[in-house]
């Protein structure tokens, strides 16, 4: 029995509380699976994991074993990455979970000069605002806008970005401007639906609240934007989503006295004390790229 590879299958499999999953990111049948967490078992005269045909679940002795090889594995890859880093300058793959807007309108733009500063490192992307789960599913680095989730992982803050509220010339002039947060429930708001129905606006101290209604919901900020450049209706949408219609004037900016919440621009990454050169090298270029993003 290879015994780091039946151990780092062991950890895989709790990370996981699959076969069938662990089996297909390590590119084994799920049969080579549990014959490598059996033999590990016999070995160590313990059983180490529960299997029913519904899931899996870690035995005590089996979470204890976890704990240690989990930290040993840990070290082995930072040593590798390490020595790795020192003989060779970056390459490999970059995972990264980045979110749809934001990724098409600003991050794919700065692509190919991260490109030509590090040749040999090859970005694998995924542009999706799901809340992608960074270890299970093997990304190295996830870009993150909003709020975040309490979790293990490491963020990085990369910037501030304002939030907007806009509405084509067309639309107003037709509708009327809007003078007050609370003349928005008798507008057409075009809505996003990943986040909270509801629009937050402060003035002096003062907190208005506004649940907006219309006729239009969308997943995508720039499907948002689009229609309201045509006269649809009004939206509160991030800057980077319609500073090009503002700058053509096809969208002006409404209510400017009142402020709107903030959205934090964050990169995650599992925790580590060292970071693979390829990933530092995506971190820092993220870092310098987006520290002046408003």
């Amino acid at each position: 029995m290879d015994q780091l590879s039946a151990i780092r299958t062991f950890c895989k499999v709790v990370e996981l509380q699959s076969f069938t999953k662990t089996a297909q990111q390590l590119e084994l049948s799920v049969a080579m699976v549990s014959k490598q967490v059996g033999l590990l078992e016999q070995h160590l005269n313990a059983r180490l994991l529960m299997r029913t045909t519904r899931r899996v679940s870690v035995t005590e002795a089996g979470q204890l074993y976890y704990q240690r090889c989990h930290a040993i594995l840990t070290e082995l890859e930072q040593a590798d990455a390490m020595i790795s880093d020192h003989s060779r300058r970056p390459s490999g793959p970059v995972r990264i979970s980045v979110p749809m807007d934001f990724g098409a309108l600003k991050v794919a733009p700065l692509l190919a000069e991260f490109y030509r500063r590090y040749p040999d490192i090859h970005l694998i992307l995924e542009y999706s605002d799901r809340l992608v789960a960074l270890v299970e599913e093997n990304f190295d680095l996830a870009l993150r806008i909003g709020a975040l989730p309490d979790s293990s992982l490491i963020a990085r803050p990369l910037a501030q970005m304002s939030m907007m509220t806009c509405a084509a010339p067309d639309y107003l002039a037709r509708h009327g401007t809007p003078s007050h947060p609370s003349d928005l429930v008798d507008h057409n708001c075009l809505l996003y639906t990943l986040s909270e129905p509801q629009w937050n606006y402060q003035q002096r101290g003062y907190h208005y609240q506004v649940r907006p209604k219309g006729a239009m919901r969308a997943n995508t900020g720039r499907a948002l934007a689009l229609a309201a450049s045509q006269g649809m209706g009004v939206i509160m949408q991030p800057r980077f989503i319609v500073e090009d219609y503002l700058e053509k004037g096809a969208l002006v900016p409404l209510l400017d006295d009142f402020e709107l919440p903030k959205l934090s621009l964050n990169l995650l990454y599992p925790h580590r004390h060292f970071l693979p050169s390829r990933v530092k090298c995506f971190v820092d270029y993220m870092e310098s790229c987006f520290k002046q993003t408003k």
